[in-house]
């Protein structure tokens, strides 16, 4: 028996969905800095507690402070990076200038995994990507917790070489407690 999505035939121009784009999405982070802030400086206005300039002045404070911070954790949290055969894209919602970076394999030159932490776990080490745009001198960066799966797309699609450190290293069990960095380049 024929499948549905077998008989169904798409018109030529439609595009059709990409079977080999990875998403990985973004951090999780913890909001209650935030959310503390602007509360305590909203409800210092609700409870009349800014009758001089000074109180007013705090809690003005409170609430810009508390409202960058959400914003802050809103921009991680919404980040995507998408792995496509051709491309690597990091798409930030959020962001009110270039929300969406492209970079195209070959110009990806480098990627680190820094362990800054001793008894550190695996999901506390930072990845690092490097990336230069053809003709520019303007290195672009991007910075994400620790994801072995992307790490080993993006070693594989760019096709970066370890470093002498690097050579070994199981992705899937990170050495702990030292600080220590792996490095791959072009």
């Amino acid at each position: 028996m024929t499948d549905i999505a077998d008989t169904i035939t798409a018109p030529g121009d439609a595009i059709a969905p990409d079977e080999d784009v990875v998403v990985f999405g973004g951090e999780h982070r913890n909001m209650a800095m935030g959310v503390a802030m602007l509360g305590a400086g909203v409800a210092a206005f609700i409870a009349t507690y800014t009758s001089t300039f000074f109180a007013q002045a705090i809690a003005w404070t409170f609430i810009i402070w508390g409202l960058f911070f959400l914003w802050g954790d809103l921009l991680l949290t919404t980040r995507r990076f998408e792995v496509r055969p051709d491309t690597f894209t990091v798409d930030i919602p959020f962001r009110l200038w270039g929300r969406r970076k492209v970079w195209a394999w070959k110009d990806v030159n480098r990627l680190d995994i820094l362990i800054e932490r001793r008894d550190s776990r695996p999901d506390d080490a930072q990845i690092r990507i490097h990336h230069v745009y053809p003709g520019s001198i303007r290195l672009d960066r991007e910075d994400r917790s620790f994801e072995p799966e992307l790490v080993r797309l993006i070693i594989d699609r760019a096709k970066l070489k370890p470093e002498a450190t690097s050579g070994g290293v199981d992705l899937y069990s990170l050495p702990l407690n030292q600080e220590i960095s792996f490095t791959w380049k072009k």
